[in-house]
């Protein structure tokens, strides 16, 4: 049995050839915080690439059209952006919300993608976002595809995230429900991006996480908010399609009673913060009776 190798590129040059001179499974690891974290061994075999050195991996381009992200960009970094807080501001406040500080200075976009963790922050805004991702494959060529075809081929490298401006709507708003106020993990997220003018909802945009066994469109409640006016009526059916999407998503499973009263409230939250209201304004306490 042969050894881990473990290869530390320093550009993209050099990363190509590392993966195009070796035919065995390949792994790779960036901030490496959920290997820490949960304790998981290091694979006995294979290639391990280690992403942290490679230049022009790490970047954020929101000036105009597509905004792009490279794959490697700290979660913290994805936080503090102004220039993405004014194209996604939801995606930043997911950043924000995920786990401690240290966690945030080390985690990357690619890595919250590639661990596909049920209750990923991020991954509820990047699919309500249209995502794609620009791959590496082994011998050297790139292919984009969408977020939600990506699985964890051996050798095929998350390069850039890729969000589309023609999904990127005005108004965006993410919320999380844990066990406690600061470094919890989820166990209800939301994210919305919406046309929101004169009191009117336009196109509507909606993922959750922590529901099924990945984060996912929130159709019903989409249709819910899409073409109608903000008030009372409107709320009550969103919140029925957001209970709706709960019962569809875990029919079966003990915690459905509980998700569906969650999720009722947050997502009275995530519409607050969306058009700039407060949570305790009388139209949301109304609809939360």
């Amino acid at each position: 049995m042969n050894a881990l190798a473990v290869a530390t590129p320093v550009d993209l040059t050099e990363l190509r050839a590392t993966l195009a001179a070796d035919a065995g499974p390949v792994r790779f690891v960036a901030g490496g915080t959920d290997m820490l974290i949960s304790g998981r061994p290091l694979p006995e075999t294979g290639l391990l690439v280690d992403l942290a050195r490679v230049a022009g991996m790490a970047f954020i381009d929101s000036c105009v059209g597509d905004v792009r992200i490279g794959a490697a960009t700290t979660v913290a970094a994805l936080a503090a952006d102004q220039g993405l807080r004014t194209r996604l501001a939801a995606l930043c406040e997911a950043a924000a919300q995920c786990g401690s500080v240290q966690i945030r200075n080390r985690a990357t976009i690619g890595g919250n993608i590639a661990n596909a963790a049920p209750a990923a922050d991020l991954i509820p805004v990047l699919v309500a976002a249209g995502a794609r991702l620009a791959l590496l494959r082994r011998d050297g060529t790139q292919c984009e595809i969408a977020l939600g075809e990506y699985t964890q081929i051996s050798g095929q490298l998350i390069m850039e995230v890729i969000l589309p401006e023609s999904c990127l709507l005005p108004r965006s708003a993410f919320v999380k429900l844990g066990s406690r106020q600061d470094m919890t993990i989820s166990r209800l997220n939301l994210a919305l991006l919406a046309e929101f003018r004169n009191d009117h909802f336009g196109l509507v945009r909606m993922a959750a996480g922590a529901v099924g066994p990945a984060p996912g469109r929130l159709h019903l409640a989409e249709a819910a908010l899409a073409g109608r006016k903000l008030e009372a009526a409107t709320l009550h059916n969103f919140i029925s399609a957001l209970v709706a999407e709960v019962d569809t998503a875990i029919p079966g499973r003990t915690s459905r009673l509980y998700k569906r009263r969650a999720i009722a409230g947050l997502g009275l939250d995530l519409i607050a913060q969306a058009v700039g209201l407060s949570p305790r304004d009388r139209l949301f306490e109304d609809a939360a009776q």
